[in-house]
């Protein structure tokens, strides 16, 4: 999960989250709860901000169940309760397609890429 990938990188470089929060332009309580898991980063600057620090691709800070959960949330932040259980119903399709092993490791990866650029694109947009 992003919250643990977080924490580990950010412990492997001896950094406080005070430190963090500064160098990717959070707040600390942003941070916190970054960590906590209870919120994902909603600009993708922040990602890349992230990735770039840690000199690590951004697809391996957002596993695809983190990718997911922040779509779903923005759309239940959005008040839109169809377009939210529409968004849940394509992740239950997408994951069991995940699951049954019908695509292979780099496939997986092509398709969070794609669905990651989407993302990023909406936010231009």
């Amino acid at each position: 999960m992003f919250a643990e990938t977080l924490k580990e990188l950010r412990n492997s470089q001896n950094l406080t989250q005070t430190d963090l929060a500064k160098i990717i332009g959070v707040n600390l309580r942003t941070l916190q709860n970054y960590e906590l898991g209870v919120c994902l980063p909603k600009n993708p600057v922040t990602l890349d901000r992230i990735a770039a620090y840690f000199n690590v691709p951004v697809q391996s800070l957002v596993k695809s169940e983190d990718f997911y959960r922040m779509l779903a949330s923005e759309q239940k932040e959005g008040g839109r309760e169809k377009d939210r259980k529409e968004m849940y119903r394509l992740m239950q399709e997408i994951t069991a397609l995940f699951a049954g092993g019908s695509l292979s490791a780099s496939d997986r990866e092509l398709f969070l890429e794609a669905m990651t650029e989407l993302v990023r694109e909406s936010y231009d947009g």
